[in-house]
């Protein structure tokens, strides 16, 4: 699902679903396509998850305002949505 809510601040939600059980990922990129975040590496069971991002990278370091994209990838599916961070 998109992000709630889109634009965010200080927190958005990514709500998804895996059909399967298996590995996902769940990682935030800056618009040069560099990763920030890793928000979900792991074995998911199959059913509708959750994850919260608070514009912060791995470091734990503040963003700055902008567009980034969500790439979730589990096995057989990928996806890549757009948000908005506004301070």
């Amino acid at each position: 699902s998109q992000n709630y809510p889109n634009p965010f601040n200080p927190t958005t939600r990514i709500d998804y679903s895996v059909v399967s059980d298996g590995h996902v990922t769940l990682n935030v990129y800056d618009i040069t396509g560099r990763l920030v975040s890793t928000l979900v590496d792991g074995y998911i069971e199959s059913g509708y998850h959750s994850a919260i991002w608070s514009g912060m990278d791995n470091n734990g370091v503040q963003l700055s305002s902008g567009v980034y994209l969500y790439s979730l990838q589990s096995e057989g599916s990928n996806m890549t949505r757009k948000m908005i961070y506004m301070k």
